[in-house]
């Protein structure tokens, strides 16, 4: 299993992530993270970070999961089979939107697939990084509410992450706004014994098999 797992964009590693994935360059854009968003504002953020990977010599497409809510599994499974990304890259943004459309377009599945046949590498930023986690409940917050999902999707969120990592992303850390949430979410995992990777923008968190690493930036 290999992931890139960020702060920030790429962070300070882009070269480092283009070593993960190798020479099939493709790319699923996961974009859900920001559906909270009306949608001139959600396109412009997607189109910025469209860029920023098609500059770091990635091939792009964006993979917007709602158009596979209401339809059979299979049917996505065939497209990620047929475009056979070597990354899936997710967006940062609200992590109970991008769980639950994970879920419920039946992507969470198709990725663990890929990820456990070394077919691709995970990688995201922020919502995208914490959702690796095992548990995303841990990161509800009174501006952060779970609840939240069904105004967009029209069912309940759910709480489990994609269950790729133990630990828990706590991404943003050196922002000086970020400062009390960083905290909370320390206090949170520490609740329940779990271990927490804290990343400052430009810092990332690679998984390569059993290797493991943070890399902080300069």
């Amino acid at each position: 299993m290999k992931l890139f797992l960020s702060s920030q964009d790429l962070g300070n590693f882009a070269e480092d992530l283009r070593e993960l994935v190798g020479k099939n360059r493709k790319t699923l854009l996961i974009t859900n993270a920001r559906d909270y968003k009306d949608s001139q504002a959600r396109a412009e953020r997607v189109a910025e970070k469209m860029q920023i990977l098609q500059q770091a010599g990635f091939q792009v497409q964006e993979l917007d999961l709602r158009k596979y809510f209401s339809k059979d599994p299979t049917e996505l499974k065939a497209f990620v089979d047929k475009y056979d990304p070597g990354l899936v890259y997710s967006i940062g943004g609200n992590v109970f939107l991008l769980g639950t459309a994970l879920k419920i377009s039946g992507m969470d599945d198709i990725l663990r697939q890929y990820l456990a046949e070394d077919r691709t590498v995970y990688a995201g930023h922020s919502a995208g990084a914490m959702v690796a986690s095992k548990d995303i409940e841990t990161y509800e917050r009174d501006d952060l509410k779970i609840e939240e999902v069904g105004a967009y999707y029209g069912i309940e969120s759910v709480t489990d992450g994609l269950g790729l990592i133990m630990e828990y992303i706590i991404p943003h850390a050196n922002r000086p706004e970020r400062k009390q949430v960083t905290k909370f979410y320390q206090n949170q995992a520490a609740k329940i014994g779990a271990e927490v990777v804290v990343l400052n923008d430009g810092d990332v968190y690679i998984v390569n098999g059993n290797h493991k690493i943070i890399k902080r930036a300069s």
